[in-house]
């Protein structure tokens, strides 16, 4: 490889935005303040990531290490067509 190569891979690494530890930690409080508000008949459901997107301004990509470090689970729901929606279900269901 050459070096120019390199050193334009670095400088794309050095501009990717990366997670901290702190984001990382504010985005898990932020999702469980945001599921504690819930009503205690809605935490108990399955959601689908869209909903969790959408209630917390962010991307599943971040979302998916939160939930799984919290216990949640993903699972799917599959139809005879061939057709599947995938969904989180919380550790107490």
């Amino acid at each position: 490889m050459s070096s120019a190569y390199v050193a334009s891979l670095n400088r794309g690494l050095d501009a990717a935005p990366r997670a901290n530890v702190q984001d990382v930690c504010s985005l898990r409080q932020r999702f469980l303040d945001w599921h504690s508000a819930l009503p205690e008949i809605s935490r108990s459901r399955a959601f689908a990531m869209a909903e969790i997107e959408a209630a917390l301004a962010t991307q599943g990509r971040y979302l998916s290490p939160v939930l799984l470090s919290l216990g949640w689970t993903r699972k799917r729901r599959w139809s005879g067509g061939g057709q599947y929606s995938r969904y989180w279900v919380p550790p107490t269901v």
